[in-house]
């Protein structure tokens, strides 16, 4: 009973946190925020018509199944709505209504039929359908018979949600983390890389989810100890979100209303003038040392534009804004670790001086561009 109980729990308590985090904390000045706390209520409502089913309260419900399809049909189109107001501040009303029509129109029918039925009915749709999968004795020209169709197209619909918003997100994560890298210098708190994170979680839910659907609801409900199985694959699939979620910087990455410059535009002489000032703000100003470094204060600098300066550094050294300035602060880093007396820089020291907003940020890119941590490159130089 105790594991029953953890079992239908944990999910309910998770959602339920982190919808009080992000309406108490956050609210409505935080969109995005806003927006995953009202995804972690629908969480909350799903699993709460989850509990009462698997309490065995059949009669109630059979009232509340609506509230249990309009919120399984609800979560993925929220979780892709959080994503959109990441990196944009408005998103398009037609779609977004359009996004939930399928989770309207399932939980208003589902609602309908059941109050169509008589009590005896609902009963035996719940035992007969949900739980024992007795389809085959079933009319489906009845009332019983259609209500259980129309239960059986929302979770196929369901699985094809997850399949495209988990797609649709990945797309959309790519999409923003490349704009954020041509953009900033520091992207540390802006990427969407751990949504590549939640996707291999949404496909090992939807695998779980349809798993789940082919076992029926009855094996869960006479081997109380298995309901632990979708239990914690769905509470870490929250806990995760939320976690990140409560982290996640909102970033606008929308650039419209910029002139753009086609770079084949410009004489080549007009071109390398650029370059050269470009070479001499990072070599002789060492501009790359402000933390809050952006592709405009430098398209500003030089009085050209921003896609003009971006497509300069991709085409003239083939990498990103954040890569071109990342390059410098590593080489400054260098000479500091590698200075006379190295042990009178600590880590935090060198991270600040050099531009990088944190030590973790610093040693995440230190490594990957020189293939070993700041403490190890300086313990090397020093043995040497």
């Amino acid at each position: 009973m105790l594991i029953k109980h953890i079992a239908l729990l944990s999910p309910i308590y998770i959602t339920f946190f982190w919808s009080l985090v992000f309406f108490i904390q956050f609210g409505k000045k935080d969109n995005p925020k806003y927006n995953l706390g009202i995804f972690m209520v629908v969480a909350f409502l799903l699993y709460c018509s989850h509990a009462i089913f698997f309490s065995k309260l059949y009669y109630l419900y059979a009232y509340i199944e609506c509230v249990y399809i309009f919120s399984m049909l609800s979560i993925y189109p929220l979780y892709y709505n959080y994503l959109l107001l990441l990196s944009t501040d408005r998103l398009n009303l037609k779609k977004k209504i359009l996004r939930f029509v399928p989770a309207v129109s399932f939980g208003l029918i589902a609602l309908l039929m059941t109050l169509i039925l008589t009590h005896d009915d609902r009963i035996l749709y719940v035992k007969e359908i949900l739980i024992n999968r007795n389809l085959k004795g079933l009319n489906f020209n009845s009332l019983i018979g259609i209500k259980g169709i129309i239960f059986f197209l929302s979770r196929g619909f369901f699985l094809i949600q997850v399949v495209f918003f988990g797609i649709k997100g990945v797309q959309l994560a790519n999409k923003h983390n490349i704009q954020i890298e041509e953009y900033y210098s520091n992207t540390e708190g802006k990427t969407l890389h751990w949504v590549r994170l939640i996707s291999v979680i949404i496909i090992v839910a939807a695998i779980a989810s349809i798993t789940f659907t082919f076992i029926g609801r009855s094996y869960f409900s006479q081997n109380e100890v298995s309901l632990l199985i979708p239990s914690v694959i769905f509470s870490f699939f929250f806990f995760i979100i939320g976690i990140k979620g409560n982290h996640q910087v909102q970033v606008n990455t929308d650039f419209e209303g910029e002139v753009f410059i086609d770079f084949e535009d410009v004489k080549n002489d007009q071109n390398d003038k650029l370059k050269k000032q470009l070479i001499n703000l990072f070599e002789v100003n060492k501009i790359y040392q402000s933390v809050d470094l952006r592709i405009v204060t430098v398209s500003e600098i030089l009085n050209t534009n921003r896609t003009y300066i971006s497509k300069l550094i991709n085409d003239e050294f083939e990498m990103n804004f954040n890569e071109f300035v990342n390059k410098y602060r590593i080489e400054d880093a260098k000479l500091l670790l590698t200075d006379k007396n190295p042990e009178v820089y600590t880590l935090e020291y060198i991270a600040e001086k050099s531009g990088f907003a944190s030590v973790g940020s610093f040693s995440r890119v230190f490594k990957s561009l020189s293939g070993q941590t700041p403490g190890k490159f300086r313990e090397k130089f020093t043995k040497q």
